[in-house]
């Protein structure tokens, strides 16, 4: 699944931020402001919530490390089965 939308610097996302947790912006003048969508915004604001959560921080991470864990896990399988099929091979040419 491809992304098509615009690309937002870290520092102009905390900028937008900021301006609605600290100045207490309108999500919906901010867009009109800046031309970025309101679900994007509020898509910000929870990343950002999130992220000092300790809890969600540590989930997000093992999260990671399952995922690599299942990526590796299915690469080792692929492996094995090109040996399995290898071995195959060899030993029915050998049989001959």
């Amino acid at each position: 699944m491809g992304s098509h939308g615009k690309r937002y610097t870290e520092e102009f996302k905390a900028d937008i931020i900021r301006l609605v947790r600290e100045e207490k912006r309108s999500i919906t003048s901010i867009e009109k402001d800046f031309g970025v969508n309101d679900q994007t915004i509020r898509n910000w604001l929870k990343e950002s919530k999130d992220k000092q959560d300790p809890d969600k921080v540590r989930i997000a991470e093992l999260e990671a490390e399952l995922k690599e864990a299942k990526k590796k896990i299915v690469d080792h399988e692929v492996t094995i089965d090109i040996f399995k099929k290898a071995t195959s091979i060899f030993a029915q040419s050998n049989r001959k």
